[in-house]
Order: structure tokens, then C-alpha cells, then sequence
């Protein structure tokens, strides 16, 4: 039964007392209810919801996809119409080989550093990053230095790796052997297949000086690929490397070994394992093990398989051209690396100045690897009259799952200051880069994989890189 209440009604006790009437109060009963009442500056707001429709696009994104050279040789040979070009197809990945032959006994010049350092600055200027590989040989020679000079020479690199982090997401091992793929040394650093007469412990103690020596200076935000899967095997046997431990193959989907990667199947599972969180890159081939794996069915069930996020554009032209006239070339890469996917936004209609909204996001990574920079997801709120910009950050987009099936959640809290402009915002989602050079410049953002419904207020802005969700928030004055 609703409970009953009593009140004096003071509508009628001004004409009572008017005429000096000394008669009891009046009262009345009303009726309660638990109801939730839609009455204005009280109470919890309502929530706005918006869902999302993908795109099948290749889209250019930093860190990941099909790469070009930058010219024969980084300091000595750089071609910055070469990095122009590439980033103009859409590419945003260029190879960047450094020849150390002249230092084979002695340091590596100031001048040849600074050159380095400032190449480096050259290539992220034109919106494109770097895949590093340093040799002393790039010929089948193996004509490398000792171990204990590639580690000196490491930790000259050191600062300059560190100045310019954000122009290196990848790195391979490089420095032993002929073409820096850890084989043919003809300074102990490998066994077996052109390597004299070393023997293998020889050779394993001194890979892991160099290593080591990699892991001691080489940017923790960088991947360092090594070419063997049994050496990575022999190092960490369950598969618990450290997080930039990466591979990269230079004779991917060529005969039953991929031409000596794989010796065994075994080590096949372990990098498909090991690439579940460090990326996988490389080059196709073709003149090498045979049967060559060229067709679409192949790429397309072993670019997820291994979680390929980086390959040579330009070689093997055999594969790269059987994967155009199948037609899946743009679908290649459109997959490889990560692809973010937003699918649905939630928040409050409305929020008080002085206080915050949890803009909730469902996003996945629906593409063949892992993102390997923690880069956050940023919620802007934009005022539709002034464009003025709320803005926070919250989550590691690093962390969704590569191929994703389902949506992971991330909730972003943007706190609304006490002056802010009352109004409608538009409620907007970005990702830019985490590094401080390249946070503020659109070119390094990462773009959804999401389509325009301009109906829906739902768009891509290129000029801020940002996606209009389509969805407001309503600032008010605090409830008195």
C-alpha cells in the first residue's frame, strides 16, 4: 500500500488568516511513488549510444605494412625522393641498410653518427619511419667484425637510436655475417654454412654478446628482429622473451624450410607462437627453395599465421606480382599489421562543469599483429559553437589482441573544468603517436577502420585525425 502523508495546506491558511479565523489547520493526504520522475538538475543523466561500420580500405598507417629503401645505403647513398615516393603510394615504412665495413676494427666517426642521427630526422620530416639494418658485408662474404666490436659499436649507436626512437619502430639483429642475417661470419659469430671452422659454442657465446648488446642499447619501443628461429628457441625455450625480441624471415612462403629458416617444424609453432606479441617481417623470395608458396591461398592463411606486420615491397617480384593477378595484394595490405576497428561509443547525455564523463569505447585490432607501442586512445570533446577541445586519454591499444573476433573496452574519464563553455560537444576519437615529435602531427596518428555514414555524423577528418562519433555530450552549469 502507497504510504499516506499529512501536510498542512498553506494554500488555504492566507485567506483563513485574513480573516482572523482561529480554525484548526487544514490538512490533506496525497499518494507517494517510487517512480524514477524525469525532473531537470537532479538525478542520473541518460546515455547516448552509437555503433559503427567497418571498412575493407587499405589505409596508410604508421609502424606497419609493405616497405621501399630509402637508396643503397642510408648515410652514404640516401635518396629522399625514394622516402617521397613511397609515402605518396601509401607506404609509411622505408628500409634503411647502413654499411659499418670501413669500421670493421676501429670506431665508428662522430661525423658518420651525426649523418645518421640527422638522415633519421629526414625520414620522419616526410611522415615515414625506419626499418634499420646495420652489416659490415652485404655481400655473401661474411666479412663482419668480432663480437666484442659490434657490441662497441652498439653502444656508440646508443644515443642516436634514443634521439630518434620515434623514426625506428623495427630493427633487425644485422651486423654478423654476410648481409647481416647471422650467417657466413668470418669473424666466429656463426658455425656451419660459411663459417669455417668455428665451432658452434664458439659461435653461440658470441651471438649472445651481440644480443645482449642489442637489447642494452637499442630503444625498448623498438623490435629487434633476429633472423633464426633456433637461436630465439635456444635463448628462450617457453617462449617468454622480452617484449622487442622479434623475427623477420627474408625467404618467407619458399619451399618446406622457407630455404634454411626452419630446419624443423617445431621451430614453425614457436614463431607463431613468439609473434602472438613481437612482430614478424621480412621478404619474399624467389631462385631459392622450391616449391615458392606465391599463391593468394598461401599469403592469406600465413600472413595471420606468423602475424606479419612488415614485408619488402619490392621483392620477390614472383610472389608480389601473383598476389596482384590473383588479386589479393591490396588485401594483403590493407592486413598486414594492426588494423583498429572501432565498433561502438557510450556516454552520458549530459555532464556538469566541475565534474567528468566516462566516454566508453568497444574497439578491436582486426588485423594480423599486434600494435607494439602503447599508444592510447583519446577522447576529445569538441563544442559545437566554439570549438573549443576537452580532451583524455586512457587505455594501450597495444594490449587488443591481434585478429580480433569480439570487442575489448576501453573507458576514457574527461574531466570538464569548472569555466567551461556550456553547450553541446561533439564527442570525437583519436589515436596519435606517443612519442612527443610526432603526438602532434596528423600523419603519425593511427586512422580507424571504420567507414563514413555522413548521415550519422560519423566521419574521418584527415586535417586533425580525428573520427566524428556522431554522438554529443551537453555541458551544464552545476544543479544548485
Amino acid at each position: 500500500m502507497p504510504s499516506r502523508i499529512s501536510v498542512v495546506a498553506l494554500a488555504l491558511a492566507p485567506a483563513l488568516w485574513a480573516l482572523g479565523a482561529s480554525a484548526a489547520p487544514v490538512s490533506a493526504t496525497f499518494a507517494s511513488t517510487s517512480a524514477d520522475l524525469p525532473n531537470p538538475d537532479r538525478g542520473f543523466y541518460s546515455w547516448v549510444s552509437a555503433t559503427f561500420a567497418s571498412t575493407s580500405a587499405d589505409l596508410p598507417n604508421p609502424d606497419r605494412g609493405f616497405y621501399s629503401w630509402v637508396g643503397s645505403d642510408l648515410v652514404s647513398d640516401f635518396d629522399i625522393s625514394s622516402v617521397r615516393a613511397a609515402y605518396s603510394r601509401g607506404q609509411r615504412l622505408v628500409h634503411a641498410p647502413v654499411s659499418l665495413a670501413a669500421w670493421r676494427n676501429g670506431d665508428i666517426p662522430a661525423s658518420v653518427l651525426n649523418t645518421l642521427g640527422m638522415r633519421l630526422e629526414a625520414i620522419r620530416a616526410e611522415g615515414m619511419k625506419a626499418e634499420l639494418l646495420f652489416a659490415y658485408d652485404f655481400t655473401e662474404g661474411g666479412n663482419d667484425a668480432s663480437a666484442t666490436q659490434i657490441a662497441r659499436h652498439l653502444a656508440q649507436l646508443k644515443p642516436v637510436l634514443a634521439a630518434h626512437a620515434e623514426a625506428v619502430p623495427y630493427m633487425r639483429a644485422g651486423f654478423i655475417g654476410a648481409w647481416g642475417e647471422w650467417h657466413s661470419s668470418k669473424s666466429g659469430n656463426s658455425c656451419g654454412y660459411h663459417s669455417g671452422d668455428t665451432p658452434c659454442d664458439t659461435a653461440n657465446a658470441n651471438r649472445l654478446i651481440v644480443r645482449d648488446a642489442l637489447l642494452a642499447n637499442v630503444p625498448a619501443t623498438t623490435q629487434i628482429a633476429f633472423r633464426y628461429p633456433g637461436d630465439l628457441k635456444l635463448w628462450y625455450p617457453d617462449v617468454n622473451a622480452p617484449a622487442q625480441v622479434a623475427s623477420h624471415n627474408d625467404c618467407f612462403l619458399a619451399g618446406p624450410t622457407d630455404t634454411g629458416t626452419y630446419p624443423s617444424p617445431d621451430l614453425r609453432t614457436y614463431i607463431q607462437q613468439l609473434t602472438q606479441k613481437a612482430s614478424f617481417g621480412g621478404e619474399t623470395c624467389q631462385g631459392a627453395e622450391e616449391p615458392l608458396r606465391s599463391d593468394c591461398a598461401d599469403i592469406l592463411a600465413e600472413g595471420p599465421q606468423y602475424h606479419l606486420a612488415w614485408l619488402n615491397a619490392d621483392y620477390a617480384p614472383l610472389v608480389l606480382n601473383t598476389w596482384r593477378s590473383q588479386g589479393c595484394y591490396a588485401t594483403v595490405s590493407a592486413r598486414m599489421g594492426y588494423r583498429v576497428q572501432l565498433d561502438k561509443v557510450s556516454h552520458p547525455a549530459k555532464v556538469e562543469r566541475g565534474s567528468s564523463v566516462v566516454v566508453q569505447v568497444d574497439l578491436r585490432n582486426v588485423g594480423w599483429s599486434r600494435m607494439f607501442v602503447d599508444r592510447p586512445l583519446e577522447v576529445r570533446l569538441k563544442h559545437q559553437t566554439t570549438g573549443a577541445i576537452i580532451k583524455a586519454s586512457n587505455g594501450k591499444l597495444s594490449k587488443l589482441p591481434a585478429q580480433g573476433q569480439a570487442s575489448s573496452r576501453i573507458g576514457v574519464t574527461v574531466v570538464v573544468p569548472g569555466d567551461a563553455a556550456v553547450g553541446a560537444y561533439d564527442v570525437l576519437l583519436a589515436a596519435p603517436d606517443v612519442f612527443a615529435k610526432n603526438r602532434g602531427d596528423v600523419r603519425f596518428a593511427v586512422r580507424f577502420a571504420n567507414a563514413d555514414r555522413v548521415s550519422a555524423g560519423q566521419q574521418w577528418n584527415a586535417s586533425d585525425a580525428t573520427f566524428s562519433t556522431g554522438t554529443r555530450v551537453k555541458v551544464v552549469k552545476p544543479a544548485i
